[in-house]
This record gives structure tokens, sequence and C-alpha cells, in this order.
């Protein structure tokens, strides 16, 4: 049996709740830190966190500050999410710590045993378009101090923390093409790094008209909606209001 729990007790260093939903397996071999990427959320990462906890790990889903339910701005400390994570964890036993871009970042310069980074924000030279997608359509939906924020963070941020541990770098077969470069780099020079392409369930390429360049926000907006925090709130505001009456 594994329960869901949503938690409410974590927090981070510098004193800050970290939104987080728990799946817990009866006997867990351990724990999983799992972490979305930039203009992500927890929500987001449910699904992967699920399937650890059928492997037997607690798996604990967090938003890391600046996104979803964390209270705090983006900022050089969002680390600490992470890392009280981590700490909370260790109880279990061996703790990884799974993280998809941004989070995959964060994941190779982190405490934890073992890491999954799963196309990991570590491009050896961001390309012009990257920034642009990056800066359009992927600082919508976090609290940051301005949209290019986020390239000043990566900039200071180490590539990896202990390289000597054992790190599964993961990148589709069709990603970034700066990303997968930087990816492979990486690859070589961890004594225990595994690097593996996926290559199923990737887009193919298309040839696309001028016209659907200013559909493109529409078309993320739409997506995004299922993550927004403001639909959150009010679905569970207006729940309360038709309990009141009923």
């Amino acid at each position: 049996m594994i329960r869901f729990l949503r938690v409410t007790d974590l927090r981070s260093a510098d004193n800050h709740a970290i939104p987080a939903y728990l799946f817990l397996p009866e006997s867990p071999r351990g724990g999983a830190a799992v972490v979305h990427g930039y203009g992500g959320c927890k929500e987001q990462m449910l699904g992967i966190s699920a399937r650890l906890a059928e492997e037997g790990w607690a798996s604990l889903a967090i938003d890391i500050r600046g996104h979803g339910e964390h209270p705090a701005p983006l900022d050089e400390r969002l680390l600490q999410d992470l890392e009280a994570a981590l700490d909370s964890l260790r109880r279990y036993g061996r703790v990884v710590a799974l993280g998809h871009s941004l989070g995959g970042r964060l994941a190779l310069i982190s405490s934890a045993d073992l890491v999954i980074a799963i196309s990991p924000a570590v491009a050896s030279r961001p390309s012009e378009e990257g920034r642009q997608m990056l800066l359009a359509f992927g600082s919508t939906t976090v609290r940051s101090p301005s949209p290019d924020y986020i390239l000043e963070l990566l900039r200071k941020m180490e590539q990896v923390q202990e390289p000597t541990r054992p790190v599964l770098l993961l990148h589709g077969d069709q990603d970034i093409p700066t990303l997968i470069e930087g990816i492979r780099g990486l690859a070589g020079d961890l004594p225990q790094g595994t690097l593996a392409a996926v290559t199923a369930f990737q887009h193919p390429e298309a040839s696309l008209s001028p016209a659907i360049l200013p559909y493109l926000n529409r078309w993320f907006n739409h997506l995004d909606l299922k993550f927004n925090p403001d639909v959150f709130q009010r679905a569970v505001a207006w729940l309360k209001v038709q309990e009141g009456s009923g």
C-alpha cells in the first residue's frame, strides 16, 4: 500500500515553507526528492514520483522557490529547497535526487547519494533560440526579479557537486542540441556516470508557417492551465462556496 500525503511541515534552511507531496510505501527502500524544471511545479512530477514509490522509494515532489505554491521568489538559494527535501528523506535510507532541466541541474549539485538528471540545464553554449524560448514561454509562471534572472543563476551555478557518485543522465534523442552537447560532455567527466538517449515519443521536425508563431503563446497558455496555481485556488474556493450554499 502506498499513502499519498500533502506535506506541510517541510522548511528550507532560510525558513521558507516548501510545498510538497509525498508518496510513502509501507517499507521504503530509500527516499527520492523529485524536482521540476524552470516554469514547472510539483504537480508536473507526480507521475514519475508515483512510479518511484511503486518501486519502494519514499518519493517527495516539491515546489522550488519562485514556482507553484512556494511562497518565496526565485533567488540564489533555491538549492536549499532540494536539500531540505533530501534531509527529510534520509530517515528512509539512501536518497536520490531526480530532477528535470533546472531541477536536473540542482540534482547534480545536491548532496544526494544517487542522481537522476533528466535533460539537465548544462548547455555548454546556450543558443539564442533557446534563450528566446526561455524568456517568452518559460518565465510566465515564475516569480522572478526579471525574465532573464534564470540565465544569471545558471551562469553562477556549479555543474556537479560530487563527481564520483552514481549519476544517470538522460536526454531526448531530439532534445535541444546545445543541451545534448553539454550533457554528453558532462557524462565524459563522471567516473560513475551513465548516459542514455530517450528515443520514444519524440516530436518530429515540422515546417511551421509564420502564422503559427503568434499562436504559440495561446497554445502554451492553454496547456499550462492544468498546472496553474491560480486555477487550483479558484477551484477550491468555488467548491467551498458550493458546500456553503448546498
